[in-house]
């Protein structure tokens, strides 16, 4: 059986560097299990609907797996639904975060996916195609973690429990021969990201995120993570590693064994790595192991620049945790970039003002700025339908929800116009009150296509779907 997996277009296809892991960890397993599968990475590889749409139907699968974001939910069913009518036999799978917050609403609204795969898909996939393979209805409902249709019912078997930390030690690594170079450059030329993860869940509560992977944290080994990169180094040439999960470097035993264990092994001699952290986990000693073991950028997502704003989104630090934080990481000479968003409950005009001084005083090395988003599955999306906390809804439709270009939901006191406007000043005021004109004109020309498309969306179709071959 052949088996397609992919990721639909980027909204800004230049803000991607490194691949997704997802669909080169189901390639693994599938494999593994002696399915015939192939990755199609639209967004690592900057491909448009049409471009990606052929591309598939030539492979002529029998199963289309898409992996998708609530934003790109619409563009996952109608890139499936082109696929189908090239490949008429074939059967659509949707997996993500979307389906993993709205399981039994997904199929309602796209009935072009035939099945979903909600939580972690690894075990999940290798069971329904067992099914599907088996041809008896009665065998989908002992595979935990699926949605599908039964006659004229859309029926939503029991949740599949996270795997383990020694279950995850076990996972092969995942194959990105279809969608990563081998002599560890980009399409650019430049060094290639390798996307791997350390962990998986998070014990925090963030009021704007639904921590698909669950909420207990379950670590891999520092064995497998030091195994993992020296496969890379060996398979992909790899010397560049993008570490994906936000609790990697945190001031624990586990992160510190990992640590010390790829100095050890001589991995930082031969690699860098870049990740993301907490501000609540920052110490003067854990950065400095870090910068030794190879940390060259880090990324933390300060939010906010108003205490009450931290506060009421449940982050578990202050203004002042975050200045001592970023103050500690430029000490160790690790590149920084600052994460912020514009529209927390009960935000305001002053709060708001508030977050772009603070981007603007702590003088990072970048920032990025999203406008708060009401995504399924988060405490935010249960106040924004109920119109609590000062949210309004201004949009059902999912491609509306992004935080970059899109318009679904505003403040009472803020509309969600002027959140724009904040947004851009964030970006202009940090570039130029901090001189970092050099700065300004290399992020303007790294990420043009995704800048103008976010100062200018009126340019871009709502559609990604260009007949002439082009977006």
């Amino acid at each position: 059986m052949k088996i397609a997996l992919l990721t639909p277009p980027a909204t800004y296809a230049d803000w991607y560097s490194f691949p997704v892991m997802g669909p080169g960890y189901l390639k693994a397993i599938l494999k593994k299990h002696g399915f015939d599968a192939k990755v199609f990475d639209a967004r690592y590889h900057g491909l448009n609907e049409n471009q990606l749409i052929q591309e598939v139907a030539n492979f002529q699968p029998a199963m289309i797996g898409v992996s998708t974001m609530t934003h790109d939910i619409t563009q996952g069913a109608r890139i499936v639904s082109e696929i189908k009518k090239r490949c008429p036999n074939s059967i659509g799978v949707v997996g993500g975060c979307h389906i993993s917050a709205l399981p039994e609403q997904t199929l309602q609204e796209f009935p072009d996916f035939d099945y979903g795969v909600y939580g972690e898909g690894e075990k999940t996939i290798v069971e329904l195609l067992n099914a599907i393979t088996n041809n008896s209805e009665n065998s989908f409902d002992s595979v935990d973690g699926i949605v599908y249709r039964k006659e004229q019912s859309i029926i939503v078997t029991n949740p599949r429990n996270t795997m383990s930390s020694d279950e995850l030690d076990g996972l092969p690594y995942p194959d990105f021969d279809d969608y990563f170079p081998k002599d560890g450059k980009s399409l650019s030329g430049k060094s290639a990201q390798y996307a791997m993860f350390t962990s998986r869940g998070c014990p925090f509560n963030c009021v704007f995120c639904m921590r698909v992977l669950g909420k207990k944290l379950r670590r891999r080994s520092p064995e497998s993570v030091c195994d993992e990169m020296e496969y890379a180094i060996k398979e992909y040439g790899a010397h560049n590693f993008r570490i994906r999960d936000e609790l990697f470097l945190i001031n624990s035993k586990s992160s510190i064994a990992t640590l010390e264990l790829i100095i050890k092994k001589g991995i930082s001699k031969k690699a860098v790595w870049s990740g993301q952290t907490r501000i609540d986990f920052i110490t003067p000693e854990l950065m400095e192991l870090a910068k030794h073991s190879g940390c060259y950028m880090l990324g933390i997502g300060v939010e906010s620049g108003d205490d009450e704003i931290l506060n009421y989104s449940m982050r578990g630090y202050t203004v002042d945790d975050v200045r001592k934080a970023v103050k500690i990481i430029k000490n160790a000479n690790i590149t920084l970039g600052t994460y912020y968003i514009l529209g927390h409950p009960n935000e305001t005009r002053e709060s708001v003002k508030k977050t772009v001084d603070l981007a603007v005083e702590l003088n990072t090395d970048s920032i990025a700025v999203g406008i708060m988003v009401p995504y399924p599955g988060t405490q935010v999306y249960e106040l924004a339908k109920r119109g609590e906390a000062g949210y309004r809804l201004l949009s059902t439709n999912w491609e509306d929800f992004d935080k970059y270009g899109s318009r679904c939901m505003e403040l009472e006191g803020i509309s969600h116009d002027e959140l724009v406007r904040w947004q851009k000043k964030a970006m202009v005021y940090f570039y130029i009150k901090n001189f970092k004109i050099k700065g300004l004109l290399s992020f303007l020309w790294i990420k043009r296509r995704g800048v103008i498309q976010l100062l200018f969306p009126f340019l871009f179709t709502t559609s990604r779907l260009d007949n002439s071959g082009k977006t």
